[in-house]
């Protein structure tokens, strides 16, 4: 199909789909090319180009990692961005209360769990620890993706 060449003022709908399947299935792509349009090889990626791929695909996975709930206590908490903010007010709404105040807290899970603001600050150090571990497992990878020199070694590294 490659080269196919589909005419805009006799447009064929039929085979300009017919196209889109197969340049989908094959690393093609149809091209305007002013009166017509065709089917043309997409060229690779450059090595360069690979490792940046793959280094945005290890970065989404460390992020991915680091808002899933977390365990602490015998529960497993959220810790996404609207968690991680209830979290801070809580805190501090806590110690201006004084160290004992508990709160009820729902957990990942529905549950309900009594915390204090100690709790909310360990839960976060928690956090931070899994964080800290993500990043440098990330900063690992991502060397081994900067000393590749084929495909084939960039497409090895998995996260």
């Amino acid at each position: 199909m490659i080269g196919t060449k589909i005419s805009k003022s006799d447009f064929d709908g039929g085979l300009y789909a017919e196209c889109a399947v197969w340049c989908n299935a094959n690393n093609a792509t149809i091209e305007d090319k002013g009166d017509y349009y065709e089917c043309v090889s997409v060229p690779p990626l450059s090595i360069e180009e690979l490792k940046e791929c793959k280094i945005d695909e290890l970065k989404a996975a460390r992020d991915a990692e680091e808002v899933q709930p977390i365990e602490y206590g015998d529960h497993v908490y959220d810790y996404d961005s609207k968690a991680r903010d209830r979290m801070a007010v809580a805190i501090i709404a806590l110690e201006s209360m004084g160290a004992d105040t508990t709160i009820d807290w729902t957990t990942a899970d529905n549950e309900d769990a009594v915390v204090t603001a100690k709790d909310l600050r360990a839960i976060s150090t928690s956090v931070a620890n899994r964080s800290n571990a993500l990043h440098v497992k990330y900063r690992k990878l991502k060397e081994r993706v900067l000393q590749c020199t084929e495909a084939k070694e960039i497409e090895a590294v998995k996260w």
